[in-house]
């Protein structure tokens, strides 16, 4: 009895040092994402481990995501004339496969999380500082916005690209600003406003005066190319044709003599 409760117990503790063993010397990587080895005797491993169970033995793993990520951050700017303001700023990144061990040996242990709120998120701020220095808060606010929006993704790319992260796509939203300014900008925009109203009616006016002088020159023109034909047209032929007509149609006088006798002759 005592034999077989030795060898039960036995057994138990063989099983659980297993699946200590097992939890302990295999590492799951998760889907869409790559693991990265390091061995305390040997360093950084070349070649990075995808999704699956590994046996690791001792080694230290970090995961990185290579699944789209996205973040959303405040970011604190300055424009070019000198207005400071708060963007909300959205991107959307994953790692490079080919590329996850330089970033291990950049960040060492360090997981993405940590990896957004700091190296991240230094790059997004002076990519963003670079690229608003060239406009002025109403060029921002304006017309100008696209621009500002495909700079900083620009110089984003390019900046953390290198390292291993590629930012695929980025949102710029409206700048904050304190009440004051935003009223100066209102009343400019409307300003703006105003002035195109006045020119788009300025410029309607101009066109209808002008669409009124074509129009009276046009008749003008049919009235004289009407006299002209009906002069061209007209032949003593014409004039006594016309006359022998009113004749027939009216009767005519003749006068005999020295004018002293007038017969008038009709049918």
């Amino acid at each position: 009895m005592k034999k077989a409760m030795f060898g039960l117990v036995s057994g138990l503790i063989i099983l659980v040092a297993l699946i200590i063993g097992l939890i302990r010397f295999t590492e799951r990587i998760d889907n869409g994402n790559v693991g990265i080895r390091y061995s305390m005797n040997g360093g950084v491993k070349d070649k990075a481990l995808g999704q699956g169970v590994h046996f690791v033995g001792l080694d230290y793993v970090t995961q990185y995501p290579i699944r789209t990520q996205t973040v959303h951050q405040e970011v604190g700017l300055a424009t070019k004339d000198g207005k400071k303001t708060v963007v909300k700023i959205s991107y959307a990144y994953h790692v490079d496969a080919t590329k996850a061990v330089n970033v291990y040996k950049k960040f060492g242990s360090a997981d993405i999380l940590s990896i957004e709120k700091g190296w991240l998120s230094q790059k997004l701020q002076k990519a963003g500082r670079d690229t608003m220095s060239e406009y002025t808060l109403l060029d921002v606010m304006g017309s100008s916005s696209a621009k500002v929006q495909g700079g900083i993704l620009t110089t984003f790319q390019k900046s953390v690209e290198k390292q291993g992260f590629i930012i695929e796509d980025l949102s710029f939203g409206v700048p904050s600003v304190d009440a004051q300014t935003q009223k100066s900008i209102d009343d400019l925009i409307k300003a703006g406003q105003d002035n195109k109203r006045a020119e788009l009616e300025a410029k309607s006016k101009q066109i209808k005066a002008e669409a009124a002088a074509k129009a009276k020159l046009t008749r003008a023109d049919a009235t004289a190319q009407a006299n002209e034909k009906i002069n061209n047209s007209v032949t003593d032929k014409t004039i006594q044709y016309m006359e022998a007509q009113a004749r027939l149609k009216h009767g005519w006088v003749t006068t005999q003599g020295n004018g002293s006798v007038i017969t008038d002759q009709t049918k």
